[in-house]
């Protein structure tokens, strides 16, 4: 609930004397009253905070004035309770009552019931006090106060009916924190500026979305002169620079790149310029359009500690400085193409550029990759220990089958045998191998390992997969060899439960393939 009003704590702890038959006529008339207005007051706060429209309706109608008392010691009326509480029923039914001074009724800070409303999300709410007979009686300073609390929460049907009422103020008018609404729509994510909200409560026709708000005032901003639209998307930031950061969609940074000419000399607090942040957080669909010849020398331009555009796209991203749902691999191989595509998006010299450190863009990369490769290496080492387990296992026993040949020898069924168990006892071979390479190879240091991953981690598992395989249908065509002239029943039950542990094992070893089916589907949204 809102800190501007006051819950139900607030309501004044009183006291109340009942006189003995002694004394009961030696009381003030004053004291009396004052009692019994404390707690009639009392009553419509817990009222208003409760929603129990019944119970404040006969008060209401009694005494016109009660929606004028203050309830509470930070001036709160009814209907500042009650919009504060969200109680819709009851501030709908209130304002019915209610002439549009005393909806406009401001508390001890300054706050309207509206703002109040607002802060504490409560659209409902916000878009019954914002009708447009009180919108014509609202000062300016509560019309802005309103406008920014509106786009903080999401609000944006009530924060276009608001520009539109004061469209040239609004479109300069800043924050506490000196931002502009461009700016705090810039740093809004694209899933929320496109959401539509509920019905407008007035037209029923559906409302607008930020993007729709965002639209009209980049419309006021175009009649601007080029000095005024400066100063007001580049302080204290520029606005197209907070999309970027953002991770805004390019829809959103199209609007701003309108800017662009007059952007092209503006810097960041770390001398990064536009084309630095494009490559820092990988938009590079933007950056190809934007980069002509003309302006190469944004693409050469180095930030404070001397990095070019290189540097900053050898960085690790934030999504993956946290968890991202993929494994280290899949991560190594993405981050392997995006850095060799800004490669070739760049002068070939730029590859070769040192920072203030020394370091060229290859030696920033493998610096930031470096807890990436350890990741890799020890997953390797992993999956190495385990699959040289399962596949000595699988040659053990494809090996003693071998030796031990079941049946008639001259039934079909024994070719397949000799055939699949041979199948087995070579690829387990070859896949212990093919592990052990993991441990043996010089491909395994970490100055190779962070460019390049080890082909025994795709060919090893393979191979498993091919030798359990043949170890499974091994044994089915040894059952038909037992069983051929006695109970065939046996080989028919056993052929479909031998299938069985097969797809269990690829689907389990398939874990390690699937990563990029596991990122589509179930890697988590960072907000």
């Amino acid at each position: 609930m809102n800190p501007d009003v006051a819950a139900a704590s607030d309501v004044p702890d009183i006291k109340i004397i009942i006189p003995g038959d002694d004394e009961s006529h030696a009381s003030p008339p004053n004291l009396m009253d004052e009692i019994r207005n404390s707690k009639e007051r009392g009553d419509m706060y817990m009222h208003a905070f409760l929603d129990e429209w019944d119970k404040m309706l006969p008060i209401v109608k009694e005494d016109p004035n009660s929606v004028r008392i203050p309830l509470t010691g930070l001036g709160d009326t009814a209907l500042h309770v009650a919009a504060g509480a969200g109680n819709t029923t009851f501030v709908e039914e209130l304002i019915k009552l209610m002439s549009p001074e005393d909806v406009l009724r401001p508390n001890s800070y300054g706050m309207l019931p509206v703002h109040l409303a607002a802060l504490s999300s409560h659209h409902r709410i916000v878009q019954l006090l914002c009708s447009h007979h009180l919108l014509d009686k609202m000062t300016y300073k509560d019309i802005e106060k309103l406008f920014f609390m509106t786009i903080n929460n999401n609000m944006f049907d009530v924060a276009i009916k608001l520009f539109e009422k004061r469209p040239v103020e609004l479109t300069f008018a800043r924050d506490e924190q000196r931002l502009t609404s461009l700016h705090i729509l810039a740093r809004k994510p694209y899933e929320v500026l496109k959401r539509k909200l509920q019905d407008d409560i007035e037209t029923r026709r559906s409302t607008v979305t930020g993007m729709d708000l965002l639209r009209r005032i980049w419309t006021e901003v175009r009649k601007l002169k080029i000095k005024e639209i400066l100063d007001l998307t580049t302080k204290p930031s520029a606005v197209l620079f907070d999309a970027i950061e953002s991770g805004n969609h390019d829809i959103v940074i199209e609007y701003f790149m309108e800017s662009v000419a007059i952007l092209t000399n503006i810097k960041d607090s770390n001398g990064r310029n536009l084309v630095h942040l494009l490559f820092l957080y990988r938009r590079l669909e933007v950056f190809h359009p934007l980069v002509n010849d003309k302006k190469q020398h944004l693409l050469r331009a180095v930030d404070n500690e001397g990095n070019n555009v290189l540097h900053l796209a050898a960085l690790l991203p934030l999504e993956f400085k946290s968890f991202s749902g993929l494994s280290a691999k899949i991560q190594m191989q993405r981050e392997l193409g995006w850095f060799e595509g800004a490669e070739r998006s760049v002068p070939h010299e730029l590859r070769s550029m040192r920072n203030k450190k020394g370091k060229t863009p290859i030696d920033v990369f493998y610096d930031e990759h470096k807890q990436l490769s350890k990741d890799i290496k020890e997953s390797a080492k992993g999956i190495a220990d385990s699959g040289m387990v399962v596949a000595t296992l699988v040659a053990t026993v494809a090996f003693a089958a071998a030796l031990t040949v079941p049946g008639n020898k001259n039934s079909a069924w024994f070719i397949v045998f000799i055939v699949t168990n041979a199948i087995a006892l070579f690829t387990s071979s070859a896949s212990i191998l093919s592990f052990l390479s993991n441990f043996t190879s010089s491909r395994f240091a970490d100055t190779e390992f962070v460019m390049s991953l080890h082909p025994s981690l795709t060919f090893g598992p393979e191979l498993l997969i091919i030798s359990v395989a043949a170890m499974v249908v091994a044994f089915i065509a040894a059952s038909f060899l037992i069983f051929d002239c006695t109970t065939k029943w046996v080989s028919y039950v056993v052929t479909p439960m031998g299938v069985f542990p097969l797809l269990v094992f690829i689907l389990f070893q398939s874990k390690f393939f699937d990563d990029s089916y596991w990122a589509k589907y179930y890697r988590p949204k960072l907000r």
